[in-house]
């Protein structure tokens, strides 16, 4: 688009706040933003103030802008966040991750509720604790909180028809509710204490059964107190592996970004109840764009489908839009919620290591990106082995009892996967298979 073109789209543009779209000769949306006042944010595309280094190409490819005007920056910011999910601009922050992060569900209005894993929480009254990191780490936690607190592990329909105790039970990790064999208080004591545990009230409900396992000892419930007793330590075994890192013992999101050339990496720390119990890395963004601009777009778009909004989220630095963007999630959680940039303390800490996360990324994501030999050298650097390894085999063993056993094999040679090298085999032995590789 040509200069005087585009001084009388900006002549032409509304004041006040509003969303713009701009668009190629064909109608494609190229980018789509949000200004506090529409003609303002236009005219320093116009008079080059704007040193983004995509602007050029944008306004080299800019056939037409299109104007909704909004009634506050608020719903600006609501309407910019839409539109750029449904169109997904090409000049936009590129933030597709097709994970969906599992959470923990409970259902506290069920009589005997049970934990269930799923990947996208939902407004429907029941209570969800994440998100895990991996599926791995939410199955794990899954399996020690069917060990400590045994709650039912059957669907709705096995629970209404079942007639006897499922094997769960047999091994303590269930207390068949189904057939009777515990009632239901103390089922919602189970409930109760689970709750405290992911909530992180940890000291308070060791307290809590500290004393019920005195009075249950001194009552002769022996077998009640020894119960008490195993689920006590357990929880003090985590606890001695937990590191407290703030003393404030507050609920925070620690947002770290880390760019090198046109790849930008953020990641985002989970600190909960001064613990940091697990991180994000979001997918890296390949677009020469101020980081304000990225991070500013990265937490309009992930609290968009999050459920926990802590009231507290750190900032390796500023945003533009800062005081609306924290309106919003305030609104949208129901409390104040507050967006700051830490200077010092323990807080600058936090984001020091929330940025050192994301550098890694960046790091790991260049090593291993298109170069094997590149992946290669890491390898040899984490493993702490004395040269590049040129070869590279993997093996696998399944086997049911001592008469079936499938062995299989994958090999890597410089870095790259032989598909001609996978193999399998059939042997009487779980170790045949690997004698016969």
């Amino acid at each position: 688009m040509d200069r005087p073109t585009l001084d009388a789209i900006v002549d032409g543009a509304p004041r006040g706040p509003g969303v713009y779209l701009m668009k190629d000769r064909e109608g494609n949306i190229l980018y789509v933003g949000k200004a506090k006042d529409i003609r303002n944010r236009l005219r320093s595309y116009a008079g080059g103030t704007d040193g983004r280094f995509m602007i050029p190409f944008l306004v080299g490819r800019l056939h037409n802008v299109e104007f909704i005007v909004t009634a506050t920056e608020k719903e600006a910011l609501l309407l910019e966040n839409t539109l750029i999910k449904e169109h997904r601009p090409r000049y936009n922050v590129d933030f597709r991750d097709d994970k969906a992060y599992f959470h923990i569900r409970l259902d506290t209005r069920d009589p005997f509720p049970r934990y269930q894993l799923v990947r996208r929480p939902r407004k429907d009254g029941a209570r969800y604790f994440g998100p895990f990191p991996s599926s791995t780490s939410a199955r794990e936690t899954l399996s020690f909180l069917h060990g400590l607190f045994p709650l039912r592990t059957c669907r709705d329909a096995d629970f209404r028809g079942r007639r006897r105790p499922c094997l769960e039970f047999q091994i303590r990790r269930c207390s068949a509710p189904c057939t009777g064999l515990i009632e239901a208080a103390p089922y919602a004591a189970l409930v109760k204490d689970s709750l405290a545990f992911l909530e992180g009230r940890e000291r308070v409900l060791l307290a809590d059964l500290r004393r019920r396992m005195e009075k249950a000892a001194e009552a002769f419930r022996f077998e009640e107190a020894a119960l008490l007793r195993d689920r006590i330590g357990s929880i003090e075994r985590v606890l001695e592996k937990q590191h407290v890192l703030s003393m404030t013992y507050r609920d925070r999101d620690v947002f770290g970004i880390h760019g090198e050339e046109s790849l930008t990496q953020a990641c985002v720390l989970y600190v909960r109840k001064g613990k940091v119990t697990g991180q994000r890395l979001f997918p890296p963004i390949r677009l020469a764009l101020d980081r304000e601009e990225i991070l500013s777009a990265i937490l309009k778009r992930y609290y968009d489908g999050e459920t926990h909004i802590p009231p507290e989220i750190l900032l390796p630095g500023d945003i533009p839009d800062r005081e609306v963007v924290a309106e919003w999630l305030s609104e949208r959680s129901g409390r104040r919620v507050t967006l700051s940039v830490p200077r010092r303390g323990e807080p600058r800490k936090l984001v020091e290591m929330a940025v050192r996360n994301a550098g890694n990324a960046v790091e790991t994501a260049r090593s291993t990106g298109s170069d094997p030999r590149a992946a290669l050298e890491l390898a040899m650097q984490k493993l702490g082995l004395k040269k590049i390894p040129e070869r590279i085999e993997c093996f696998d063993i399944a086997s049911i009892g001592a008469e079936v056993a499938v062995g299989s094999k994958a090999a890597f040679t410089a870095g790259r996967a032989g598909h001609r090298r996978l193999r399998h085999d059939v042997r009487g032995s779980p170790a045949a298979p690997l004698r016969g590789q």
